[in-house]
């Protein structure tokens, strides 16, 4: 039986998309790197392998991607919860973040961008178009390259513990962890 639907304000009706993964962008241009917290992010193509992630202009990330080309994408894990907080608070203008909150940065593989080294996996990619979206931009990027922990992805999430989980975000100031998995099996047809 179907219960009665409140009606949502559409400002904030694009929680209803959320829990998603939530990323640490990592950003350089000429030797100036900056992470910026995402939760708009998805995939957008397989062949190529394409994703999306929706920035604001007003962001130093957003001049440092237009600038460089490219990006990575480092997927946290429950312990860097409070940095992922604080990336999204600090302005990269103003504070190097990976100092100010004690974060590593360590070189890419294929780009010139650091990745964080204290996350779950990374995806770096080349920057194939820029789309204006209303007061975001639309980055779409080709990954060119991945890494995970081994312990925590083997061709999909393993969920093994709290520590080696993606963190997700529900808005705000409030995360969650993915509860668990389970397997639907194929329906035999009569």
């Amino acid at each position: 039986m179907s219960k009665e639907k409140k009606e949502l304000p559409l400002l904030g009706c694009l929680r209803l998309l959320e829990p998603g993964p939530i990323v640490l962008v990592t950003a350089q241009f000429r030797g100036q790197a900056n992470i910026l917290t995402a939760a708009w992010v998805t995939p957008a193509s397989h062949r190529p392998p394409l994703v999306a992630v929706a920035i604001s202009p007003t962001t130093y990330t957003h001049y440092l991607i237009s600038k460089s080309q490219e990006f990575v994408l480092n997927l946290p894990g429950r312990p860097l919860a409070e940095q992922v907080l604080q990336c999204g608070r600090l302005s990269g203008r103003d504070v190097d973040k990976f100092a100010k909150l004690g974060l590593t940065a360590i070189d890419g593989r294929r780009v010139t961008v650091p990745w964080v080294e204290q996350c779950l996996a990374h995806m770096e990619c080349g920057l194939v178009q820029i789309h204006e979206a209303g007061d975001h931009s639309l980055f779409l990027g080709e990954v060119i390259g991945a890494w995970a922990d081994e312990e925590a992805f083997n061709e999909r999430w393993l969920l093994p513990n709290e520590e080696l989980t993606p963190l997700q975000h529900l808005g705000g100031r409030t995360f969650a962890l993915l509860g668990g998995q389970f397997e639907v099996k194929e329906r035999e047809e009569a």
